[in-house]
């Protein structure tokens, strides 16, 4: 997600910036990078090695988290630090260059991705929670075009992004359109984890079989919401500066550190999510550690 007129404010001063405030921003940005790449990659190889994982459908939407996660590491990140780094050098020049145009396309595409990724993660985990019974017979094929319903959207709004840089459409239309996206998103999100918790109350009080039933899908769901709520914390201050300097014309004077910031916030969102698989999935954490003795076997 990402607004121009926050960003070009950005690079407005990027010439003036110290040499020392370049090197802090770019060696913060480039370590978040590094810690994406690792944490996200052992995250897709836990999950290619560990079949038991795959078991729980509600994992493929982790999987597709990671994907998207890799793609920030992978694409966003480096596009945004190379502009960042030859505003220094060069100028103002560089946010008109056509290579920042293609950025703010992918960075947007791959933060859409994210969103909505997580938007049908939360749904999934209310469906199961609340029709337990129904939600045990729905066939692999709807995850799977869940999967794509995502990628897609997250075209379509990358594809809006495109059409806004090359003038054929207002910034308005572009701004609006990702702001009720996202707020619809966020609803989505934020009503099924209240469904869930109010259907776990209920829940516990049965069986002693449906109680262990319900344990595991405590602990799954205390994941998700924690995934949503650093989520939502690492995202909506970028969001909310964005709204600002949308309708507040003389807001987007406002220090440039501001911006680099809630950018650099949003982006180690990515590298967040390993973390916590780690620590709130056993199964996760067992692979990982498993992992991790198999290479330090091979490398003594």
């Amino acid at each position: 997600m990402n607004n121009s007129s926050s960003q070009q404010q950005g690079g407005q001063q990027a010439p003036h910036m110290k040499f020392a405030a370049l090197i802090a921003w770019s060696s913060a940005l480039g370590i978040v990078d590094v810690v994406i790449l690792i944490g996200n990659v052992l995250t897709l190889i836990v999950f290619s090695t560990n079949k038991k994982l795959l078991r729980t459908r509600a994992n493929y939407f982790l999987i597709n988290l990671a994907l998207a996660d890799m793609m920030v590491g992978t694409f966003a990140i480096p596009m945004y630090l190379y502009h960042l780094i030859a505003a220094w050098y060069k100028g103002d020049s560089v946010w008109k260059q056509y290579s920042y145009k293609i950025y703010t396309v992918v960075d947007v595409f791959v933060g859409c991705a994210s969103i909505f990724t997580l938007t049908v993660i939360a749904l999934e985990r209310a469906f199961s929670v609340c029709l337990p019974h129904i939600h045990r017979h729905v066939k692999n094929r709807v995850y799977y075009m869940l999967l794509g319903l995502i990628w897609l959207l997250s075209i379509l709004v990358s594809c809006l992004r495109f059409l806004f840089e090359e003038q054929l459409i207002l910034l308005q239309f572009f701004f609006y359109f990702l702001l009720v996206s996202f707020a619809i998103a966020l609803s989505i999100t934020c009503i099924s984890y209240v469904v869930i918790w109010f259907r776990m109350k209920f829940r516990f009080a049965r069986r002693d079989s449906i109680r262990r039933s319900g344990e595991h899908d405590k602990r799954l769901a205390v994941m998700l919401f924690t995934v949503t709520v650093v989520f939502v914390l690492t995202w909506m201050p970028f969001q909310i500066i964005n709204i600002v300097t949308f309708f507040c014309k003389p807001c987007q004077k406002m220090p440039n550190e501001v911006a680099y910031f809630t950018k650099f916030l949003h982006y180690g969102n990515s590298c967040v999510n390993p973390i916590i698989y780690s620590f709130l999935v056993p199964e996760f954490k067992r692979t990982v550690i498993k992992i991790l003795r198999k290479l330090r076997t091979k490398n003594s």
